[in-house]
């Protein structure tokens, strides 16, 4: 297996080991299979290395200046890349989006800004030549045309203040940038769906009230037709891929359920089913040119369904998976005769890795860890487990052991997810709780009501319930563990990030006798601070609308769902984490809680500002400092030699 930066595996401790920022994060191989194209990083620095396939020698690297990097590439053809950017800045730790696209050739000639407000510049030099309109706009790609292998189809947003950001698909020339063909979307912040050929077929979007909404494009007029419109929270079509026969591929559910797979005929609008679970949503496959060929769930592990058997990327993920019973395999990428595939295969107790695969001669060869410094013996495994509510209703998710115990009277540590709603606790990797089983802990992770994954009921019995029975799901779950004489009652602590931190400081409130001890990070304490001055309630139209739908309208509703407001019941210890920089959810809040906290006669608790990071920890010292801040905590109540 290949390692572009480590020339040896040091045998270091684990914890460092987990707090460290993956190595690998995509391979794609291109179109003839020349050349194999790897996305990597090196000194906290994404960029681009290109290899000759198969014999694995550096073809050449894409690198930019200054603060950007490489954020992801496509093969647009077999010899030239397409890349996007993001800009790393001191406000935010978390690198994001500069809108623009690099196109370069595999030996890493021809290097340019093909699209963006540096378009016409060299990307080699950062130098800017402007022979090309620079748009302040960001570009996606819909479609790689493979019969027009000098353009490609991107969709381009454009950017302006407030909720104006109009939308438009153009085919762009990747050796100059030139754009021809446009298609204006129906509405602002639009995204397109276009055929196989490029023809922009639909439009959906999310509009000021919240309302999800499909148009239809006549190709000949080029008219749009208002298809659907959904308000937040009931269920949503969503296009997912235009058939040759016209048809759509959609997500969607008739009854509130979990989502399935369906096709949509645009003629008449009838409904045909593909594929649904019985009560996880479906995601479909597709193919490099689009083609839906298979739906993965995750019901506990994951799991594959072949849409169509004949496929050669099904049959791949069917032959594969049969080597891999215990993991997830997915294909990233393949020649265009399906010849030689890259795969990625992602398992609970193994870093991700990547694989080559020889589909002729089913010879499957191992290419890159993402993580090789981790020892996988140490990481545990993650059952799904099921628990039902105290009114009845199913809950999922997963429990995960220390490696080497019994299952018995553990010291055990509950993580709900943040969100709440659309994420859900998810089976794999643990790249963030997974320090958690390897402290020697069993950790509890449930998908409490108003979870996503479940169909919009599901999501929907949350709404207007986060203090109330989406905590009673948190603790009907702990009791689930006690009654099964998998935690001691003695040695139980609670830990979540964002609205898991939330949760967190909830449950200690509603249940002061239940748990030794919390940590709670990033977390919203004060709705009102959330309703005020977080990034999405000030910026977007919806932010507060969603927080009246979730929440409630008044500003009682705010109180009554504020842990600010019943601090008076805390006795359980508590840390609490925050990102200093953090505009989703505000540091305020953290000292909004210590304030009330002190008003109430309580003890004040101890802050940790995580310097120079945002909602979301990245930065490899950081984290390592916190995962042991919080195992340290974590001992001191309910370790062995407490």
């Amino acid at each position: 297996m290949v390692s572009l930066l480590i020339a040896g595996i040091a045998q270091a401790d684990m914890i460092a080991d987990l707090a460290r920022n993956a190595e690998i994060l995509s391979a794609k191989i291109s179109p003839r299979g020349d050349y194999l194209g790897v996305l990597r990083i090196s000194e906290d620095k994404q960029s681009l290395v290109i290899f000759t396939f198969p014999g694995m020698k550096f073809s050449s690297m894409l690198t930019v200046p200054g603060n950007d990097q490489v954020g992801n590439f496509w093969w647009a053809n077999d010899e030239r890349i397409l890349a996007s950017l993001i800009r790393q800045s001191d406000r935010y730790e978390a690198a994001r989006s500069t809108g623009e696209l690099i196109g370069m050739n595999a030996d890493g000639s021809k290097k340019k800004y093909v699209f963006g407000y540096r378009a016409g510049g060299n990307a080699g030099s950062g130098r800017i030549k402007r022979k090309l309109q620079t748009q302040y706009a960001s570009a996606s790609i819909l479609n790689r045309l493979p019969d027009h292998p000098s353009k490609v189809l991107i969709s381009v947003h454009k950017w302006s203040s407030g909720f104006s950001n109009y939308v438009e698909s153009v085919w762009l020339d990747i050796y100059t940038g030139k754009q021809s063909k446009r298609v204006r979307a129906p509405a602002p912040n639009a995204f397109l769906v276009a055929d196989n050929k490029g023809e922009i077929k639909f439009s959906f979007f999310t509009d000021s009230s919240q309302n999800f909404v499909i148009h239809i494009r006549n190709p000949k007029s080029g008219r749009w037709t208002e298809y659907s419109k959904s308000p937040y929270g009931d269920a949503q079509t969503t296009p997912i891929a235009v058939l040759e026969d016209g048809k759509l591929y959609v997500s969607h559910s008739p009854d509130e359920g979990p989502y399935g797979i369906y096709t949509i005929d645009p003629v008449d609008g009838s409904f045909d089913l593909v594929y649904r679970h019985e009560y996880v949503d479906a995601e479909v496959a597709e193919d490099s040119d689009g083609i839906p060929y298979g739906v993965y769930t995750m019901p506990g592990k994951i799991e594959f369904t072949t849409l169509d058997e004949n496929h050669p990327w099904s049959r791949a993920v069917m032959g594969l998976q049969r080597v891999f019973p215990d993991g997830s395999v997915r294909i990233t990428s393949a020649t265009e005769d399906n010849h030689v595939m890259i795969v990625n295969v992602v398992q609970d107790t193994k870093t991700p890795e990547f694989f080559l695969f020889d589909s002729q001669k089913s010879r499957l060869n191992p290419l890159f860890d993402s993580r090789p410094w981790v020892d996988d013996s140490k990481l545990a495994a993650m059952e799904p487990i099921r628990v039902t509510a105290r009114d009845g209703l199913e809950l999922h998710g997963y429990l995960t052991l220390p490696v080497g115990s019994d299952g018995k009277n553990e010291a055990l540590v509950i993580v709900p997810h943040g969100g709440p709603h659309g994420p859900r606790d998810i089976w794999g990797y643990q790249r963030f709780e997974g320090f958690i089983p390897s402290g020697g802990y069993a950790m509890l992770q449930i998908n409490y009501r108003g979870s996503g994954g479940y169909g919009p009921e599901f999501e929907r019995l949350g709404h207007g319930e986060w203090a109330k029975k989406m905590q009673d799901d948190l603790t009907d779950s702990v009791k689930w563990a006690i009654d099964q004489g998998i935690a001691d009652p003695e040695r139980i602590c609670i830990f979540g990030w964002s609205y898991g931190g939330y949760a967190t400081v909830m449950s200690i409130s509603r249940e002061p006798d239940l748990y030794k001890c919390a940590v709670s990070g990033a977390g919203v304490y004060d709705q009102d601070v959330q309703y005020t001055r977080s990034d999405f309630a000030k910026g977007t139209l919806w932010g507060r609308k969603y927080i009246d739908k979730v929440i409630g309208p008044t500003r009682e509703d705010r109180r009554q769902a504020s842990p600010t407001t019943f601090v008076d019941r805390i006795k359980t210890p508590l840390l609490l984490i925050h990102g200093e920089k953090d505009s989703r959810v505000p540091i305020a809040h953290a000292r909004a809680l210590q304030k009330a906290m002190t008003a109430a006669g309580k003890p004040k608790p101890r802050l940790i500002e995580l310097k120079n990071e945002e909602h979301s920890p990245r930065n490899e010292k950081n984290k390592e400092m916190m995962f042991r801040e919080i195992l340290a905590f974590f001992d001191q109540y309910i370790g062995d030699n407490r």
